[in-house]
């Protein structure tokens, strides 16, 4: 009984120290690969001993030399431990080492094209948990990702970044992109006047003539890079333009119907109120070219007319809340987006302006952070979809839901957005931008699940592509991320562990951090 009971308790130690001592080998191996590949033998070896003497003592360990080999550089490591032995000389065994073995690689550092969607709505000037903004945190958070994928050594010196800010719209460089061969410079698209009339008869060709009218009035006017959606399905797909109906059309908010506004407050015109009533419907008189409006006239009529626009008469600007300005932009709100880059300045320097305002399309920002990463799609800057050495990720970070304000005391029953109105100028409704199911949307409910549907459309379209996405919900306690935010997010994502939620900095912060380390983990292969 002695013998058999103190055999049991030796080599009840001898696995403890085993098990103590295969952690600690698998810790040390995975530092070991950490090490630049400039890293001798010899150095290995030293780092090896000093990591798992501070672990497990010195007293009877053992480190054998480390087997090592290249591309990609495979490290194995063996140690052992002596284990006492109490009851030795009763059970005639003399020592018992534990050995444990890890083999880590140093993967070949991959490339990547990573494209950051980052809410810019109005919302995201509203505080964390901890009391900071969280525009403020997503800054910080973003610009330690930046830092970290350009200068980890898993990252090959080919890994590029975009950066997408969203709110209701997505902006890209006015001026870079004004005559791109993809935008429909000379209103081509059958969608083009849908809420403008006698265009024609004003001279205009395009969307672009009328910002160049109200340039000269407010130099803020001019065109500001954003544009109106696409027509479904082309709005879930990274397709390339492919007829007239494919071109993307500059968005423009049309003056609508009355005398003007001053920020903040409704503008009435013929039984309608107007939220973005920039300029006046006419030109004051009864017989110029834009006569003024009669009681026999629609508010239609005067929110469409293009005349006005010849010489635009009482230009008023402003703001209403949110940092939503007022005028042909209404919606507009956020900075151009970057195109995939290394310049760590440029980059830092796009998210250090980040700026909040506006309402939240998280399609669009999906879409467009999709668009700087294709091979096919307007900036064609992706590498092949069958190219194994690239990888493509997005990850998509907001603090809200869906949103398209509808406004039932006016005319179009809703603000505009990138996909017009609930009841555009022409009496048309906004379904060619939606799938059958989610179409006649008329109030802010409906036109959530009509834009949920295309996002989590696209995103399924996109990872059947071979994006991967990661999804991050940045949910406070004074304004949380309800649970249809919350699904979506990750439905857009296709696997939970690629959802992150974050509540303060310091977790916007882990979140980023966790989805960088994921990208480019080490790992044991043995």
């Amino acid at each position: 009984m002695l013998i058999f009971g103190g055999a049991a308790v030796d080599y009840g130690a001898a696995m403890r120290m085993e098990t103590k001592l295969q952690a600690a080998t698998d810790a040390t191996s995975l530092l070991l690969c950490q090490t630049p590949l400039s890293t001798t033998n010899a150095d290995l070896d030293a780092l090896a001993r000093t990591t798992l003497t501070g672990q497990m003592g010195a007293d009877g360990l053992v480190v054998e030399p480390l087997a090592i080999t290249s591309n990609p550089r495979q490290i194995t490591l063996t140690a052992r431990k002596l284990s006492t032995l109490f009851f030795g000389r009763i059970t005639g065994t003399r020592s018992i080492n534990p050995v444990a073995r890890a083999q880590c690689a140093t993967p070949i550092p991959r490339t990547f094209e990573i494209a950051l969607v980052l809410d810019n709505t109005g919302s995201m000037n509203s505080s964390g948990n901890d009391g900071v903004s969280k525009i403020s945190s997503l800054r910080s958070a973003a610009r330690k990702f930046v830092t970290y994928v350009l200068n980890n050594k898993s990252f090959s010196t080919n890994t590029k970044i975009a950066i997408v800010p969203f709110s209701s719209a997505v902006a890209v460089d006015a001026a870079a992109y004004r005559n791109a061969a993809w935008v429909d410079t000379k209103g081509k698209s059958p969608y083009h006047w849908t809420n403008f009339s006698g265009t024609a008869d004003a001279g205009f060709k395009s969307r672009f003539d009328l910002f160049a009218k109200l340039q000269g009035v407010v130099p803020s006017w001019a065109w500001a890079g954003c544009f109106e959606s696409l027509p479904y399905p082309q709005n879930v797909s990274d397709m390339a333009t492919n007829g007239d109906a494919s071109l993307y059309m500059p968005y423009i908010a049309p003056d609508e119907g009355g005398a003007g506004t001053q920020a903040g407050y409704l503008a009435y015109s013929f039984g309608s109120y107007s939220l973005n009533s920039y300029i006046d419907d006419d030109d004051g008189t009864t017989s110029g070219t834009c006569a003024k409006l009669t009681s026999s006239d629609t508010y239609a009529t005067a929110q469409r007319r293009a005349c006005k626009y010849q010489s635009p008469r009482n230009a008023r600007s402003g703001t209403i809340s949110d940092g939503v300005a007022l005028g042909p932009n209404f919606g507009c709100s956020t900075q151009p987006l970057q195109r995939l880059t290394r310049d760590s300045s440029v980059l830092t320097g796009i998210i250090d302006n980040m700026v909040a305002g506006g309402s939240t399309n998280i399609h669009e920002g999906l879409m467009w952070g999709w668009r700087t990463i294709s091979p096919k799609s307007v900036f064609a800057d992706g590498a092949a979809y069958n190219n194994q050495a690239v990888s493509k990720i997005i990850v998509l970070m907001t603090d809200g839901a869906n949103t398209w304000t509808d406004n039932p005391y006016s005319y179009n029953k809703s603000l505009i957005s990138s996909n017009g109105y609930f009841i555009n100028g022409d009496g048309s409704d906004p379904d060619l931008h939606f799938p059958t199911s989610y179409q006649n949307v008329s109030s802010g409910t409906q036109a959530r699940n009509a834009l949920d549907e295309l996002t989590r459309q696209g995103c399924a379209n996109a990872r059947t592509a071979s994006v991967t996405i990661y999804t991050i919900g940045f949910s406070v306690s004074s304004d949380p991320i309800d649970a249809q935010g919350v699904g979506l997010l990750k439905d857009c994502a296709g696997s939970a562990s690629q959802y992150f939620q974050a509540n303060d900095a310091g977790s916007l912060i882990g979140a980023f951090n966790a989805i960088a380390a994921s990208i480019g983990k080490l790992r044991l292969t043995r």
